[in-house]
């Protein structure tokens, strides 16, 4: 139930905001006049939130907060002041309000994993592919330290920024010997198209069927927008639960980071941060 829930959710909330705002205007022409707009602007609140992570540039999505506390004080004054309006008023604007809710408080909100893999430890095996189709496995992240991101796809704004953010580091990783693998389950082609966006060395690979997080028990269930449908390996709407994986150059882990909320990612100046602590850097070929 819950998968299906949220696949339509986004979907769901743009539409009944286009119903909450025609009806909002009805009532205005009527007795209530123009305070009846406070009817709709609960839903123009939540459709704003779900919507600035494709419309802001990448910099401020990576900054967007987990919760948009002037978001919510907007959202329960215009339902309180429309309760003045009229109760038809008042009804729009509770269900706009617990539509902003939700999409924080319920829709963003991420699996638990199980500790599968624990610090010290090496990755289970899993199969990958390479972006031209070649097939490797896990053990092809073993051999030199990396930074390992399990992302949903480029359909999410959030990993594209958090992607972006970590291009942008791409040389303070470098210095340290680290590289940067990049897994998502969607189609090669969406994969290779992403990759071509960042003019940094990064390693991108799909985990066709999705078997890699699978056996990461990082498997976020009815994570996909139905509009967003169509990868290798989100069947039923499956996608990931954000992940960051760092790895020394044994190929043990050394730290991981779930999201439990798919909006809020970790900055890569803390995974610097985790290298140098831990000592994972290693020296350049030729330095």
């Amino acid at each position: 139930m819950r998968r299906h829930l949220a696949r339509i959710y986004v979907e769901a909330v743009g539409v009944l905001a286009l119903a909450a705002v025609a009806l909002a205007i009805w009532l205005a022409t009527g007795p209530a006049g123009w305070p009846a707009l406070l009817g709709a602007a609960t839903w123009l609140l939540a459709l704003g939130l779900i919507g600035a992570g494709k419309v802001l540039p990448s910099r401020l999505v990576a900054r967007l907060p987990r919760h948009p506390w002037p978001l919510y004080g907007l959202a329960a004054a215009a339902t309180v002041a429309s309760g003045f309006v009229s109760g038809l008023a008042f009804a729009l604007a509770a269900t706009g309000l617990a539509a902003l809710l939700g999409y924080t408080l319920w829709f963003s909100r991420q699996h638990r994993p199980s500790p599968v893999v624990a610090v010290g430890e090496r990755l289970p095996d899993f199969p990958l592919q390479t972006v031209h189709g070649d097939e490797v496995g896990s053990a092809a992240l073993t051999h030199e330290p990396h930074v390992i991101l399990f992302y949903r796809g480029s359909w999410c704004p959030f990993c594209v920024a958090q992607i972006t953010a970590i291009a942008g580091q791409y040389r303070a990783l470098s210095e340290r010997g680290v590289r940067v693998a990049l897994i998502s389950s969607r189609r090669a082609e969406e994969t290779e198209e992403l990759s071509a966006r960042f003019d940094a060395p990064m390693d991108f690979y799909v985990d066709s069927g999705g078997q890699a997080a699978a056996a990461l028990d990082i498997v976020q269930e009815g994570g996909t927008p139905v509009t967003f449908a169509g990868g290798a390996g989100d069947a039923g709407g499956d996608t990931v639960v954000p992940t960051v994986i760092i790895t020394r150059a044994d190929g043990t882990v050394a730290w991981i980071h779930h999201s439990d909320d798919h909006r809020v990612r970790p900055e890569p100046s803390l995974y610097l941060e985790v290298i140098d602590r831990e000592g994972i850097a290693v020296a350049r070929d030729g330095s």
